[in-house]
Formats: structure tokens, C-alpha cells, sequence
């Protein structure tokens, strides 16, 4: 589930409750409803915990695979360690490979390279969960011991479409598309995210979100100063047209145009 963030996972002991998470069990349910009918094997790429994987197993051969052996360890199904750049596995191993909330953790070439490998082992299909829309600099954190500015979660890929996933997805056609969830937040106004950052020094609160700082290992965000409720109201008047209010995930089923 995630990538490049396990070390702030398990120092916060969350691997093994995320099923638990009602977000989390609405996620799993959405992607259930988007296997096709011919599906029999699944492989469930940065499967953390298994709170997805473990819910499809119910139903389908799954295989779950993530670069921490922390979160494998809770997985109740077939596990594998292993990383979403170079998968342990022959082409065309599973009739449909999964990705949910992982691919937006990755840096650009190994972003790319986790969709090849997805492609390469898939039979027949691939099943894409990402944020929505999401802006990153708006949930843009900074390090109070040394300064690291960076996304609370640790996301480097951000304004998924389903139009920007198919066009990376070349050799796939979109079956069925769903934007889901929560909906999130107003957008922010840019000018008001610069002023914010740059000249109020202002930055996204996450208390429970277990930020960690990608510089000096820092946990403890408590004193950095959040944005204020002023700039808060003034952001709330904006036109709203140029803000919609989205649901949080976009799920994209494709199929492979030489299938």
C-alpha cells in the first residue's frame, strides 16, 4: 500500500490495524465491485498490511507483495517481500495485478518502472487506485529540526486523472473508471499556499498522521505553526468554480489492447 515510507509506519505500530480503518474498508469494497467476472488470480502490488488484500482473498487467489516484512507479517494470505520496480514474477502471471495507494509514494522513474513491471506479469487487466486531484503542496509539511519541507504522507506523484493514469498506461484501454471516497477538503488557492509557506511560515497540521521528516528522521511535528484560520476563511471565499470539491480516490480498471 505504501512505498518509501515503511520506516514511519512501523515505528508507529500502524501495520496490522489499518483494515480497521473505515476508509480502508470502503477502498476494498469499491475494488472488489471492479474485478471482472473473469478474474481468478490476483497479485496486490505494495499490499502493506494486506487490509485490501486479505479482503479480496475472500473471494479470489491473492497474492499480496511489499518491500516491508514488518507489514507482510499481518497479511493472511500469500505473501511475498519483494519490490514494485522489479517483481519476482514471469510475464503474465496473474489475470488482473492491483495497485492501491502506492504508485503517488514513488519517485518518477520508479514510478514508471512499477507500472511496466505491472504490465509485464499482468495477464489481462490492471486495477489503479490513486488520490483524486490531490495538489501536493497543499498538504505540505515542514520539519521543525531542520527545516525539510515535504508531503505529510510522503506522496511525490499527485493530479491523477484517469485521463494522465491511461496516458502512462500505454498498451491499456480503460474498462471502467470510479471516483470514490470522502470528499475532500476546498482545493487551495496557490497564491495562498506561497503565502503561507514562504512568507507566514504556516504549514499543513497532521496531528495523527505520523509525518516523518525524509532529512534527520524527526517524528515530532508539534511545533511546527499551522495555517491559521484566517487565512483559512479567506481561502473559503474564493470563486468556487475554480475549487470543486472531489472524492479523495480514483480507481481506473484497464484491459490490455492486445488481449
Amino acid at each position: 500500500m505504501l512505498y518509501g515510507v515503511r520506516d514511519r509506519f512501523e515505528q508507529s505500530a500502524v501495520w496490522g490495524h489499518l483494515a480497521e480503518d473505515p476508509k480502508n474498508q470502503h477502498r476494498a469494497r469499491m475494488l472488489e465491485e471492479m474485478v471482472p467476472a473473469d478474474v481468478e488470480s490476483i497479485l496486490d502490488v505494495g499490499c502493506g498490511d494486506g487490509a485490501v488484500t486479505d479482503h479480496l482473498a475472500q473471494r479470489w487467489s491473492v497474492t499480496g507483495l511489499d518491500s516491508s516484512p514488518t507489514a507482510l507479517e499481518h497479511v493472511q494470505t500469500d505473501a511475498v517481500l519483494g519490490s514494485a520496480t522489479q517483481l519476482p514474477f514471469a510475464d503474465q502471471s496473474f489475470d488482473l495485478v492491483l495497485s492501491s495507494e502506492m504508485l503517488e509514494h514513488m519517485p518518477t522513474d520508479d514510478y514508471h518502472r512499477a507500472i511496466s513491471e505491472m504490465a509485464r506479469v499482468s495477464r489481462r487487466y490492471l486495477l489503479i487506485s490513486v488520490p483524486y486531484r490531490e495538489v501536493l503542496d497543499f498538504r505540505t509539511v515542514r520539519c521543525p529540526a531542520c527545516g525539510w519541507r515535504g508531503h505529510v504522507w510522503g506522496h511525490r506523484q499527485g493530479s491523477f486523472t484517469a485521463e494522465s493514469l491511461l496516458a502512462d498506461l500505454a498498451a491499456y484501454t480503460a474498462i471502467q473508471t470510479r471516483t470514490f471516497g470522502p470528499v475532500q477538503a476546498p482545493q487551495w488557492s496557490r497564491a495562498l499556499l506561497w503565502i503561507s509557506h514562504r512568507v507566514l511560515r504556516c504549514y499543513y497540521s497532521a496531528p495523527g498522521q505520523n509525518p516523518l521528516c525524509e532529512r534527520c528522521g524527526n517524528t515530532d511535528f508539534g511545533a511546527t505553526r499551522p495555517i491559521g484560520a484566517k487565512l483559512q476563511r479567506i481561502n473559503a471565499i474564493i470563486p468556487p468554480h475554480r475549487r470543486p470539491r472531489m472524492p479523495f480516490w480514483l480507481a481506473v480498471l484497464a484491459e490490455g489492447r492486445s488481449t
